[in-house]
């Protein structure tokens, strides 16, 4: 059983102002208010690179491994749970007078059914506004 949710915004900005902004994983919490509390990368931002990022109220950090880089377009990480893995992908496409920003999270393995209920009001809760508010920010940038 996999599990998929994701939200597209459009925004004014060029890709590169959007990348700025994904590249800078300490301040994820500017655009991600309701999905990261703090959040770090261990490393350049690179397949491969780990980090630890903390979701706001009760849940843990959890380590992630950016799996899929590539600049201005997209970038995608990977946190693996006992039993499952959820992934996110933020993905950056031209559009007329800017951008369209995909963030998509996918919960998939054979314990999704265990993970699902203690992570999908937050991801549902904290993905659409964090995705609206990077294609404001971003906006603003230019």
């Amino acid at each position: 059983m996999a599990w998929q949710f994701e939200h597209t915004a459009k925004s004014a900005a060029a890709k590169e102002r959007v990348w700025s902004r994904y590249v800078d994983v300490a301040n994820w919490r500017e655009w991600s208010v309701e999905g990261v509390e703090w959040s770090r990368l261990d490393g350049p931002f690179e397949v491969g690179a780990t980090g630890k990022s903390k979701p706001p109220g009760r849940l843990p950090a959890g380590s992630f491994r950016l799996d899929a880089v590539a600049p201005d377009q997209m970038f995608r990480s990977e946190t693996k749970l006992p039993g499952a893995r959820l992934r996110f992908e933020h993905i950056i496409q031209p559009a007329d007078a800017g951008v369209t920003i995909t963030h998509r999270a996918e919960l998939d393995g054979p314990l999704t059914w265990l993970w699902l209920p203690l992570l999908r009001k937050s991801i549902e809760g904290g993905l659409p506004p964090g995705v609206e508010r990077l294609a404001t920010l971003a906006a603003a940038d230019q």
